[in-house]
C-alpha cells in the first residue's frame, strides 16, 4: 500500500484517520506481541560490535548495498537538512573498507533529485554495483552512485501520473519497485489507477488497470475551522502480491483494494493485458463503515503450503472503538481460483483488532498463521492513557494436513509494552521477524527492549517465539535493517533514528556468539 496526502498536515478524512489509526495500532501491537515482559533485570550480552557514524541533519533512511561493484556491501545514508523551502536532501555513501569497516567521513555525497518520493536498490545496469531506483512523478529514474560521477537513466511512463506527487515531506523511504519476475527483473511503477510493468531499459511489458480509491476533504468557506489547504486528498493505491496464480509457472500480479481483488495473468510472451484476467468483488465493507470511512480490509496472496501457487488471506476489521470485530478468512488455491464464498478457515474475534501474518516460523517450508490481537474498546484506550502501556496477545496456528489452520493455537502469549506519547509510536524500533540471527535455519525475533537495547529471541522447532536468549544494552530508538554486510553468513544491522537531528547512525557486526544447534 502506498499512501500520499496533498498537505503537510496529513489530517485527511475520517477514512484516512481510521486507516492511520489502524496502522499505528498494528505497529504498536507487533512490538507488544513480540517484546518481553521486563520482569527480570536487563542483561548486557555482547552480540554485536557497535560502531557509530555522526549524522548530518536528520537521517531518514540507511541501507547496505554493493554500490561500487567491488563485492563488499557499502552503506548509504539519506539525510534531510533544514525544512522546506530551504531543505537540502542528500545521500552520503560510505564505501566499505577492506577490513570491513566504514570511515566516519563519506566517500562522496549525492544530491537526491527533486520529486523523488521513494527508492529501491537493484542491479539493473552494466555500471559497477547496484543502482538507486527512484519513483518520480513522470516515471522512474535509475541512478548509479558508485562514485561522485553520477550516471542517470530516465524511464518515463505514459498515462496518469505516478503516485509520486512530490517529495515525501517527512522522509525518503525504501519501497519495493523491482521484482524478479521470469528471466529478468521488472519494475512495477504505481500510477494513479494503473501499474506500468517495465524492463530495465524501459520497455513496457504492460499497463494493468488496478483501480483506484480516494477521499477528499473540501474546506467550506463558511466553516469556523481553518485548514492548511482548500482541498486535501487521501489516495490509497492497491496492494500488490506477485506470484503464480494459475499454476503455469509464470509470475502473475494480484492487486487488492478494500472492495475488490483483480488478477492479471502473464501471457506466454511475458506481457500483461490492461484488463484483469478475472476479478473478485469482496463485499465485506458494510454501508455504515463505507459512509464513515471506518474499518479495513487487508488482502495478502502468498504460497502458504509451498505447492507453487498463491493462496489468499483476507483480514477484515469492522466497526469503531465500541464495536470492533476482526474476521480472518483463508482460501486455498484450487485450480487457479479462490472460492470466496467458501473459506477454508474463518477466525472471528469480537471486540478485538487483529493483525495477521503468514510466516514460516520453523523452517519447514510451510507458513503458520500468526495472529496479533489487541482489545479495541474505550476502556482499553483509557487504560493505555493511564498506564502508557498496551496489552496484546499473539497466537500461532499451524497448518493441518487437511489444508486448514488449527483453531487451537500451538502457542499463545500475552505481553505489554510501553508507548511514547510524544510520537504515539512504540518505544524503540519495530520488532524484526522472519530473520535468522544465529544462522540455524529457524526464524528469530529481535526487539528493542523498549528502546533500551538489542533483544534477541532465538526460535526453536517447538517454540516459535522462545524465551529471550540475549540482551545487549544500548540506545535502540528508530529503525533497524538487517543484512550480512561482511559476508560471514551472519546478519548484521544498521540503526538510525528518523525523529532526531543529532542521533548517530549505528552499525552492528554480528560476533557469532549466539547458540547454534545446527552444524
Amino acid at each position: 500500500m502506498f499512501q500520499i496526502a496533498t498537505t503537510a498536515s496529513c489530517v485527511w478524512t475520517y477514512d484516512a484517520a481510521m486507516n492511520h489509526l489502524h496502522l499505528l495500532a498494528a505497529r504498536v501491537l507487533l512490538l507488544g506481541a513480540l517484546s518481553s515482559a521486563f520482569n527480570a533485570a536487563l542483561a548486557d550480552d555482547k552480540v554485536f560490535e557497535i560502531s557509530e557514524i555522526s549524522s548530518e541533519g536528520r537521517v531518514v533512511s540507511a541501507r547496505f548495498a554493493d554500490l561500487d561493484g567491488d563485492g563488499r556491501k557499502d552503506l548509504m545514508i539519506a539525510s534531510l537538512n533544514g525544512i522546506p523551502p530551504e531543505e537540502q536532501r542528500s545521500i552520503r555513501v560510505h564505501l566499505q573498507e577492506p577490513d570491513g569497516s566504514y570511515l566516519p567521513s563519506p566517500s562522496h555525497v549525492v544530491t537526491i533529485p527533486n520529486w523523488s518520493a521513494v527508492y529501491d536498490i537493484a542491479d539493473l545496469k552494466d555500471t559497477p554495483g547496484e543502482e538507486l531506483v527512484l519513483l518520480r512523478p513522470d516515471g522512474i529514474t535509475i541512478l548509479s552512485i558508485a562514485d561522485k560521477e553520477l550516471i542517470e537513466w530516465s524511464l518515463p511512463v505514459e498515462g496518469p501520473s505516478t503516485v509520486a506527487a512530490a517529495d515525501d515531506e517527512r522522509g525518503f523511504d525504501s519501497f519495493q519497485l523491482v521484482y524478479d519476475i521470469g528471466s529478468e527483473p521488472l519494475i512495477l511503477v504505481p500510477q494513479i489507477g494503473l501499474v506500468s510493468v517495465l524492463t530495465a531499459d524501459g520497455t513496457v511489458m504492460g499497463q494493468v488497470d488496478v483501480g483506484r480509491r480516494a477521499n477528499y476533504f473540501v474546506a467550506r468557506s463558511s466553516s469556523v475551522i481553518s485548514v492548511e489547504s482548500n482541498l486535501q486528498l487521501y489516495l490509497d493505491t492497491p496492494k500488490l502480491s506477485i506470484g503464480d496464480v494459475n499454476g503455469d509457472a509464470r509470475t502473475d500480479i494480484v492487486a487488492a483494494t478494500r472492495h475488490e481483488i483483480r488478477v492479471f495473468l502473464s501471457r506466454p510472451d511475458g506481457l500483461f493485458e490492461n484488463e484483469p484476467s478475472y476479478s473478485y468483488p469482496l463485499r465485506l465493507i458494510s454501508p455504515l463503515d463505507h459512509s464513515r470511512g471506518s474499518g479495513s480490509v487487508v488482502t495478502t496472496a502468498r504460497d502458504v503450503d509451498n505447492n507453487g501457487v498463491l493462496d489468499l488471506i483476507i483480514t477484515h476489521v469492522e466497526g469503531t472503538f465500541s464495536d470492533t470485530v476482526t474476521t480472518t478468512y483463508f482460501y486455498r488455491n484450487r485450480d487457479g481460483r479462490w472460492d470466496l464464498a467458501n473459506p477454508d478457515d474463518k477466525f472471528v474475534s469480537d471486540g478485538t483488532f487483529s493483525s495477521d501474518l503468514l510466516l514460516d516460523v520453523n523452517d519447514d517450508d510451510v507458513d503458520e498463521l500468526v495472529r496479533i490481537q489487541f482489545k479495541f474498546s474505550v476502556l482499553e484506550l483509557v487504560e493505555i492513557l493511564l498506564t502508557r502501556k498496551i496489552d496484546s496477545v499473539i497466537t500461532v496456528h499451524r497448518l493441518l494436513p487437511d489444508g486448514r489452520f488449527d483453531t487451537k493455537p500451538s502457542s499463545r502469549k500475552k505481553f505489554s509494552t510501553g508507548i511514547s506519547f510524544d510520537t504515539f509510536r512504540p518505544n524503540g524500533f519495530m520488532p524484526q521477524t522472519g530473520i535468522d540471527i544465529n544462522a540455524d535455519g529457524l526464524m528469530d525475533v529481535v526487539t528493542s527492549a523498549n528502546g533500551k537495547g538489542i533483544e534477541v529471541f532465538l526460535g526453536t522447532e517447538n517454540e516459535p517465539f522462545a524465551g529471550r536468549t540475549a540482551m545487549q544494552k544500548m540506545s535502540a530508538t528508530g529503525r533497524i535493517r538487517f543484512t550480512d554486510y561482511d559476508d560471514d553468513g551472519l546478519l548484521d544491522f544498521v540503526l538510525y533514528n528518523t525523529q532526531s537531528f543529532d542521533a548517530p547512525v549505528k552499525t552492528g557486526r554480528n560476533l557469532g556468539g549466539l547458540p547454534n544447534p545446527v552444524p
